[in-house]
């Protein structure tokens, strides 16, 4: 289902001519420099074909004749390769190595071109020569070193490896090496030659730079009936290409429908071209403005277009109330990609219909709805942001994997969110004595799908009677009774006390009571703050008044309720002494 649902992205995307799609028996791939040779043979320069990234030089991407999967062997490519291959010279200290591959290239391209055409004429007297070499000895050679190079004629447009007669050498090369077994396509149901080997995946973070394999067999353990390698799961050549195409097109540095979360790559598409496939990427991380006021008008337009849907499907409103040209309808496809050696593994495979997804969605960012501590911060935090929140010193290397995935896995299918999340996030404010927006929405939305908890206020309940959240409100007022009397305090009872007040309440809050009876009376000596005391005696037993008793202990669930209680007291002082000022 994943190989059938990429071959129709390839077949779509092909039909785009803006695509920039390579075509069947080509492939994008990195190039940095092209040989200018004259029609002798000899070279006339060497173009410096990269592109401008910043302060950075980076190759560009061009189609060329199909790339081999070489993994450790010796294979050449076809008119274009690494300097190892193309000169007989590379940084790899492996002479021996380096000498039988650029003797593999030499043999590749005498075996399938003559000198009929002034460009394939040309390149075979340059390798003819034997003094590729000698390129070593250039100041520029750290630059060219190990890079993939290819050919151009001097004074002809275009690289030699896509005139007529090199494009018509490609096709009996190609055909060549796809001669074998002949079988049905498990993909297409067409009757062919079967790849033995699919083209690598490039693009997952973790994974070989190189390329992994995702249908990959490669030990008698992993094989049927006799069959080896790839056999095992006969997909024919044309899809073999198709599917890994549109794979690493999707992985693409620059693509829009790719992002990272812990160690799992995810892409997405639809069946159908829609606009979903170009601000999916937002709901994890936000969108970075490029350069250039027109580049920042379309992302700001992006994101405002983004803000809209998600207000409307959290809301309970139907997308297309917003965004008339998406079709609810539409298959959409997330797949999950993790590196582990030279194969990947499929951590997250969905299809379904996009309204279906955008539903579920909406139940996520209903769930996490929760009052901002400051009005900078997302009203629908990406879900990389929550993740941050979630690891030690807020460091994205620090996400756990199974949370990371546990989590984008409930996001997309409305399965209950994984059962580490709770204590991972008390454990992080427990550290760190301190309740973020962040933290407190995780809860929230934790509550409400896992523990069944028919609701969660959004901002201060002040009728709410649930126990755990009434202790929360408790130790706000106090900790801000304590602020107010002892201004500027190395440490307060949040720093100190917040963990067990929460865990053991029974255990902390007698104490907590009879130092904040002190605070209370230290204000009222002092007659600018004492209407303050008051209000803060006034609260304090208001809210006593609604306990029976303080436990000894509270399970994780109530824990987190406490924590959600706590945050809405702080967030309801904050906003009054703002509205005050």
């Amino acid at each position: 289902m994943i190989l059938h649902a990429l071959n129709d992205y390839y077949d779509r995307m092909a039909k785009d001519c803006d695509s920039g799609m390579p075509l069947y028996g080509t492939s994008l791939e990195n190039i940095s420099f092209a040989l200018v040779l004259g029609e002798d043979g000899s070279l006339q320069a060497i173009e410096d074909l990269r592109d401008q990234n910043g302060n950075k030089l980076r190759p560009r991407k061009l189609p060329v004749p199909a790339a081999e999967k070489k993994a450790s062997g010796i294979k050449a490519n076809f008119l274009w390769d690494a300097t190892g291959y193309v000169l007989g010279c590379d940084g790899k200290a492996k002479p021996e190595r380096t000498e039988l591959c650029h003797a593999a290239f030499i043999g590749l391209v005498k075996s399938y071109c003559d000198d009929t055409d002034p460009g394939l004429k040309a390149v075979l007297s340059f390798l003819g020569r034997g003094k590729a070499a000698e390129l070593a000895e250039r100041e520029d050679w750290s630059d060219i070193c190990d890079t993939n190079l290819v050919f151009r004629l001097d004074g002809v447009p275009g690289f030699i490896h896509d005139r007529p007669a090199a494009r018509k050498a490609w096709s009996v090369c190609r055909a060549d090496r796809e001669q074998g077994t002949i079988g049905q396509c498990l993909v297409t149901g067409q009757s062919g030659s079967i790849a033995r080997l699919h083209p690598s995946i490039k693009g997952v973070r973790g994974a070989q730079s190189s390329g992994a394999s995702m249908v990959s067999f490669n030990l008698s353990a992993f094989e049927s009936y006799g069959k080896g390698q790839s056999f095992n799961a006969p997909v024919g050549q044309p899809a073999a290409f198709a599917y890994t195409t549109a794979l690493n097109a999707l992985l693409g540095s620059d693509s829009r429908q790719k992002v990272t979360i812990g160690d799992t790559t995810y892409v997405f598409w639809a069946k159908k071209t829609t606009e979903a496939e170009t601000f999916f990427a937002d709901l994890f991380t936000p969108t970075k403005g490029s350069e250039g006021k027109a580049s920042e008008r379309i992302d700001q337009k992006t994101t405002q277009d983004l803000f809209s849907l998600l207000k409307a499907i959290r809301d309970g409103r139907r997308p297309v109330d917003i965004l008339p040209d998406l079709d609810p309808d539409v298959s959409f496809y997330v797949l999950g990609l993790a590196p582990n050696a030279a194969r990947l593994s499929i951590r997250f495979w969905q299809e379904t219909s996009l309204g279906d997804l955008l539903q579920k969605i909406g139940r996520h960012y209903q769930q996490l709805n929760l009052v901002r501590q400051y009005e900078s911060e997302p009203e629908f935090p990406p879900l990389w942001r929550l993740l941050v929140e979630t690891a030690t010193l807020g460091k994205s290397e620090n996400i756990s994997p199974i949370l990371a995935g546990g989590l984008t896995r409930s996001m997309f299918t409305g399965a209950p969110y994984p059962q580490n999340l709770l204590p991972i996030v008390l454990d992080r404010i427990r550290a760190e004595h301190n309740v973020t927006y962040f933290r407190a929405a995780l809860l929230k939305a934790y509550l409400l799908r896992n523990s069944n908890m028919k609701e969660v206020p959004v901002s201060l309940d002040v009728s709410r009677s649930d126990r755990p959240y009434l202790l929360g409100r408790l130790f706000a007022v106090l900790e801000k009774a304590q602020e107010e009397a002892v201004p500027g305090a190395n440490a307060t009872i949040k720093d100190r006390y917040l963990a067990s007040a929460a865990a053991t309440p029974g255990q902390v809050f007698h104490l907590l009571l009879k130092n904040s009876a002190n605070h209370i009376g230290k204000l009222k000596k002092d007659p600018q703050k004492k209407g303050r005391a008051f209000h803060y005696d006034n609260m304090t037993q208001e809210i006593i008044s609604g306990l029976t008793d303080y436990p000894k202990t509270m399970k994780a669930e109530e824990q987190g309720l406490f924590m959600i209680g706590y945050y809405h007291q702080r967030k309801d002082f904050y906003t009054k002494k703002t509205q005050e000022g």
